[in-house]
């Protein structure tokens, strides 16, 4: 198996770290683009393995840092918070148009990549925004989300009127327990995009195959959101997973130090999807 690493920029100027896994073999593949969650990164914790599994499968796995998830230098940890707390949900949206673009133009993978088949894999807030962004780009051809939320609205309004009284959000991470702010920019977004944003909305207008995948004790967004989600879609091909047991990582950690049977299922069902819906060159 190869890792080749890349880097674009978007139209602020700001770096979109690409790691692309294949395998030597390979040609003319369907590509996956996995999409990492909030406070999360391209190394964190499963994104390798699920990319180094989906790349001995025969396609063409890609991970990527959005350009506002905090690293830089260091690509193992959340440094740069200046740019997690400008971060927006339009931005990220903005970031996953760039990556998808330089596939189908082949910036990336010229003759490894089908630029005609791309299926997107979304973790947590990156499945709120592969659902978003599959709704709009016809060239995403199949989507799985991973623990996915269904809403941006996830603050509570006594956190909505200090937001709105001090211009920024101090919050503690439910991961690493580490302080940080948002600036008044995300909320901005959420109230001035409500209808692009409407994950639910957007979820009912799509006419791909999705598979929904969740645990049924996520302690970080609950299962209920997956079974909204799921009821929304009215795509001719769409299933729901419900991992019994499963929390919001589905049974591993940061760093990987061991692989749960959870997870192992997980990866089973989605590299499945995606032998379905992708058309196979492999």
């Amino acid at each position: 198996m190869l890792l080749r690493c890349f880097t674009i920029t978007n139209p602020s100027k700001e770096l979109i770290r690409i790691d692309v896994r294949h395998r030597e073999d390979v040609r003319n593949a369907p590509a996956i683009i996995i999409c990492h969650g909030f406070q999360s990164f391209k190394d964190w914790g499963f994104f390798p393995e699920i990319a180094t599994r989906l790349a001995d499968d025969g396609y063409i796995a890609m991970t990527f840092n959005f350009s506002r998830n905090g690293i830089g230098t260091d690509l193992n940890a959340i440094t740069e918070w200046e740019k997690v707390a400008k971060n927006t949900y339009s931005h990220e949206l903005s970031d996953l148009k760039c990556v998808v673009n330089a596939v189908v133009n082949e910036e990336i993978g010229k003759g490894l990549i089908n630029p005609e088949n791309i299926g997107l894999l979304g973790y947590s807030r990156g499945g709120a925004i592969s659902i978003l962004y599959a709704n709009s780009d016809s060239r995403i051809k199949t989507l799985v989300t991973w623990s996915a939320i269904s809403t941006v609205e996830r603050f509570s309004q006594e956190q909505l009127k200090k937001w709105e009284k001090e211009g920024s959000l101090s919050l503690e991470s439910k991961r690493t327990k580490e302080m940080f702010t948002l600036n008044i920019d995300l909320l901005n977004d959420i109230r001035k995009n409500k209808t692009k944003l409407n994950i639910l909305k957007a979820a009912g207008k799509l006419d791909i195959p999705v598979l929904i995948i969740h645990g049924d004790e996520d302690e970080h967004v609950p299962v209920e959101e997956a079974h909204a989600i799921f009821n929304k879609l009215n795509t001719y091909s769409k299933d729901l997973e419900i991992i019994e047991g499963a929390n919001h990582t589905f049974g591993t950690s940061d760093p990987l130090e061991a692989i749960s049977k959870q997870f192992d299922i997980v990866m089973d069902l989605t590299e499945s999807w995606f032998d379905n819906h992708l058309n196979e060159q492999i």
